[in-house]
């Protein structure tokens, strides 16, 4: 899984978790799923994006990392149990082939 980017947390950059193409912007404009928190980007211009996904843990609980992809119906692919295994799973692009 190759992402492009990261969103900030906060409200002051335009693709920040409360920024102008934040989360809701993804929900509400691009049709993404309503499941949590979309945080990253993937190379695919925007038809795939990371998400931390709260529908198991609710609001206060660990949520998983999961892949949303537009281009396959929303189809959601479970990436890392928690934040910590999805940071400690993440390789450089030049270790990868």
């Amino acid at each position: 899984m190759a992402i492009s980017g990261i969103y900030a947390i906060g409200n002051l950059q335009p693709c920040s978790r409360l920024g102008t193409f934040g989360s809701a912007f993804c929900c509400s404009e691009w049709g993404y799923p309503p499941i949590g928190i979309y945080f990253a980007d993937c190379p695919s211009s925007g038809h795939d994006m990371l998400c931390l996904d709260y529908r198991r843990c609710g609001e206060t609980g660990d949520p998983r990392v999961v892949h949303v992809d537009q281009e396959l119906n929303d189809k959601i692919t479970n990436i890392a149990d928690n934040v910590e295994s999805a940071i400690r799973g993440i390789e450089l692009a030049e270790t990868v082939d």
